[in-house]
């Protein structure tokens, strides 16, 4: 038994799929676990396979029940605190899910309270338990970001849970809070969204699991996380994980219809304030970023002081801005500042090329926050 007493997971829905997949993951690691499901015959098969690795306490229930969110805080606090807790445990609703005209009122209250309340109810239950640097890991879904027809349910339901997710990282800057889509997998519940279809394509969930353990292990900040786009972010290197053009444009309605429609690239994020309007587009393996000249001015005032960019800039998202900083050096880049805490939560550094190109880094707090460059 590779039993290691330093760490201990609390894994919700850890019967079968993704929570199983991790429990297994962090029994190799020799974590402590205590898991929970609301099928007892499922879970103790679970626990029999995790206990040959590690210490594991299995407790049946659901976690819309607060008897049995009582039962694990105490196992908690019997094993001396956790240092991780995944919110794993959801519904689907209704299959095949309907379209919100027809969905039925009390299921979508059941899914509510199953994808939302239930995981705010656990870390309030727990909260005493969860020791300083703890990782809370809620697991949320592409649809909670995407208008996809017949997932207006469950959807919401996540979207709701990435927000609380938001605020409690907010609110407790000590923990590392990570709202994290795992990706299509073929699991049960997956099956259920599609029981038409067959999903013998999709990825075990195995495949989403280094993710994760990379971000209850690592340091990443607080934020929206893809797991399979995780593994390797947390290196200290210089290596990059996005180039993205920003373009400065005169018509910047012009622009965006040009880019976002008649190229028909997904809009990744957008803002409209005071200082200025920009949108991210997704173009494939790189992002093009439009704003319009007060945003350009904005932010080169943040980043530098002044105004210096052309209508061209590239920016690079990297692990670690000062070590790329310092490549580049090395190679005729001049640095123009040193880092800088952009208001919308990245860390920059403005360099300049040899040829005179505005070069931008930044380090982003979490996939899926603003990063304007």
């Amino acid at each position: 038994m590779n039993h290691s007493p330093d760490k201990t997971a609390l894994i919700t829905g850890a019967s079968r799929g993704l929570g199983l997949a991790l429990a297994r993951g962090l029994a190799q690691a020799g974590w402590t676990l205590i898991i929970d499901a609301r099928g007892g015959e499922d879970l103790e098969t679970a626990r029999a396979e995790l206990a040959s690795l590690t210490r594991t306490t299995a407790i049946a229930g659901s976690v819309t029940d607060p008897n049995h969110r009582r039962e694990l805080t105490e196992a908690a606090r019997e094993a001396g605190g956790l240092d991780a807790l995944v919110n794993n445990a959801s519904i689907l609703g209704p299959s095949p899910q309907p379209p919100l005209l027809n969905y039925p009122l009390d299921t979508l209250e059941e899914v509510y309270r199953t994808n939302v309340v239930a995981p705010l109810a656990l870390i309030q239950a727990v909260g005493d338990e969860l020791k300083p640097e703890a990782r809370i890991v809620n697991v949320t879904s592409d649809a909670a970001v995407e208008p996809y027809e017949g997932w207006g349910g469950y959807g919401s339901s996540k979207a709701a849970l990435e927000q609380i997710s938001n605020i409690l990282a907010a609110e407790n800057p000590d923990w590392r809070v990570y709202a994290v889509d795992p990706g299509d997998m073929r699991t049960r519940m997956h099956q259920e969204a599609f029981p038409d279809e067959d999903i013998s394509d999709r990825p075990l969930p195995d495949e989403s699991v280094p993710g994760l353990v990379e971000l209850l292990t690592g340091d990443l900040p607080s934020g929206r996380y893809s797991a399979r786009d995780v593994a390797g972010t947390n290196d200290s290197d210089g290596s990059v994980h996005e180039t993205r053009v920003a373009l400065t444009v005169a018509d910047f309605d012009g622009a965006a219809a040009l880019y976002r429609d008649a190229l028909n690239l997904p809009v990744v994020m957008g803002w409209d304030e005071t200082q200025g309007r920009g949108i991210v587009l997704d173009a494939g393996r790189a992002t093009i970023e439009l704003v319009d000249h007060p945003q350009a001015e904005h932010i080169d005032e943040v980043e530098v002081g002044e105004r210096v960019s052309g209508p061209v800039r590239l920016a690079f998202e990297v692990s670690n801005v000062g070590a790329s900083a310092d490549s580049l050096k090395e190679k005729g880049a001049k640095v123009l500042n040193s880092p800088v805490q952009t208001p919308w939560g990245d860390l920059n550094q403005r360099l300049r090329a040899p040829d005179g190109l505005q070069l931008t880094l930044f380090q982003s707090p979490g996939e899926g926050g603003r990063s304007v460059v």
